[in-house]
């Protein structure tokens, strides 16, 4: 164990201050939030264009942007930019207003809050709900624990092993298990948007610091071409061929649009203004994020050009170009980022495991339900970090996995907004065809040859489509009393 020094203790002292600030922010929230089913899961539908940007934002950008992005610059250096998000910035915006548009309109005319709740209701079923809610709870559950992971590894790195990793991951784990609890919908909402504010200025004044702090721009950047000159030339590094480099931008273009945690949130809004105008500020406050969480990593190639895990790369940049104080500051804006995502999964998580099953299934009242969510989040809490305690794959593989599982949800839920043919059937098939299909490619049952080259989402969305149309030829819609419900409020929309 890493003795205690003053530099230690202050970096502690500071990070633990954060921490207390984030839970009065928390506990401010949910001081003013209700009992009620929907005031508690979705704050009222009350969140103007700031929350919902900070809701939608930072529960999508936690250790993805803080540790992954910077780790996979360090392997593949500037282009890991376009890698994640050169497409996602044009189609995000526009499924937003399109799609997103629709799922506003439906949760405010039929008061839904899950993807399940919304399935069960456009496709006439009793168990499809379930079916999604299921799906997404298997897919969301390593992204929990990337959260976790994330915290462990920050805390470790920047006390120099003092705090280790397992009591990383549990601090970060505790305090949004208490914040959740407590607030809800708003209260996640709430943090969020200082979460967010922090973890973007951090991010910011990270590369803005370091690289003054290794000679400038120039310098720094020629200290890692120094090192490493292929990670300007993309053809010499292997997950940057076309293929690969074009499945990674469909897979992301459509797998954040349909997280289940922003889904939920697209329904928060307070008025169709609110989500166009986020809609707008939503790419550029990724852009903002990724180009200095990239160039960061890119950077650290130059200064440790053997690390043995890309993953610390900015904790270690952190630790050796600040000064103690505002370690502890960097480590502040690392965890806001961390907790900002691992709040709106876990509760979005513990939403669906109420609505899609304790509500439909069990006669409970609002407060029974409001209770169950709560012990839901713990009880999904605990398993994550106990995941997290097992697992040390690197963040972006784990991500990576996670996504395709999402992405191959996006045609069975979206097909049901703009056919009035799918049937309960071909929604059906093509979710379990996508689960089914992945991890017959993960597990060697289906040989890889069969990818043709792209990631194993692209050639299992094509079989996706066809089998969903095939099945909505030979199987009868829905009645046509629901088709004419969502015809008529879609009239005249995107």
């Amino acid at each position: 164990m890493t003795e205690f020094t003053s530099d230690i203790g202050l970096i502690v002292v500071i990070a633990v201050a954060y921490l207390f600030v984030v839970l009065g922010v928390g506990q401010y929230a949910a001081r003013r939030t209700g009992e009620s089913r929907e005031e508690y899961l979705m704050a009222s539908r009350s969140f103007g264009t700031l929350v919902l940007l900070a809701a939608l934002f930072a529960t999508n950008m936690s250790a993805v942007v803080m540790i992954g992005a910077p780790g996979l610059a360090y392997n593949i250096g500037p282009n890991a930019y376009g890698y994640f998000i050169g497409l996602l910035v044009f189609t995000f915006p526009l499924f937003m207003m399109t799609i997103g548009h629709r799922v506003w309109l439906i949760g405010k005319k039929f008061n839904h809050i899950t993807p399940g709740q919304v399935m069960n209701h456009r496709f006439d079923s009793t168990y499809l709900g379930v079916l999604t809610m299921a799906l997404f709870t298997f897919w969301t559950v390593p992204y929990l624990l990337v959260g976790i992971q994330g915290g462990g590894i920050a805390v470790q790195q920047l006390t120099e092993g003092f705090v280790p990793y397992w009591a990383g991951g549990l601090i970060v784990t505790l305090v949004v298990l208490l914040y959740v609890t407590a607030g809800g919908m708003r209260g996640t909402g709430w943090t969020n948007a200082f979460q967010g504010a922090v973890f973007v200025t951090a991010l910011v004044g990270f590369a803005i610091a370091i690289s003054r702090g290794i000679g400038g721009f120039e310098a720094a950047t020629s200290a890692a071409l120094s090192e490493a000159p292929p990670l300007l030339n993309r053809a010499d590094i292997p997950p940057l061929g076309f293929k690969q480099y074009l499945s990674v931008a469909v897979l992301v273009s459509i797998e954040t649009f349909i997280l289940p945690h922003l889904f939920i949130r697209y329904m928060t809004s307070r008025s169709i203004g609110n989500l166009r105008q986020t809609a707008v500020a939503y790419p550029i406050a990724l852009m903002l994020t990724w180009g200095p969480a990239v160039m960061l990593g890119f950077w650290g190639v130059g200064q440790f050009p053997e690390i043995a895990n890309p993953d610390f790369v900015l904790p270690a940049l952190i630790a050796a170009n600040f000064p103690t104080w505002l370690v502890g500051l960097a480590l502040a804006g690392i965890l806001a980022a961390i907790m900002s995502t691992l709040d709106g999964q876990v509760l979005t998580l513990a939403t669906m495991l109420t609505e899609d099953i304790l509500r439909p299934f069990f006669d409970v009242t609002e407060r029974t339900e409001v209770v169950a969510t709560r012990v839901f989040v713990v009880g999904l809490l605990a398993i994550a970090y106990i995941a997290a305690l097992l697992t040390r794959e690197s963040i972006i593989d784990t991500t990576i996995f996670a996504f395709s599982g999402y992405a191959l949800m996006f045609f069975p839920i979206v097909s049901g907004f703009y056919s009035v043919s799918t049937s309960k059937y071909a929604a059906g098939i093509g979710l379990i065809l996508g689960f089914v299909g992945l991890w017959g490619f993960q597990l060697g049952v289906i040989p890889g040859d069969l990818a043709f080259g792209f990631l194993p989402v692209i050639p299992l969305l094509v079989v996706q489509l066809l089998a969903m149309a095939v099945v909505t030829l030979v199987t009868d819609p829905p009645a046509e009393k629901i088709v004419d419900e969502y015809r008529s409020l879609f009239n005249g929309q995107w």
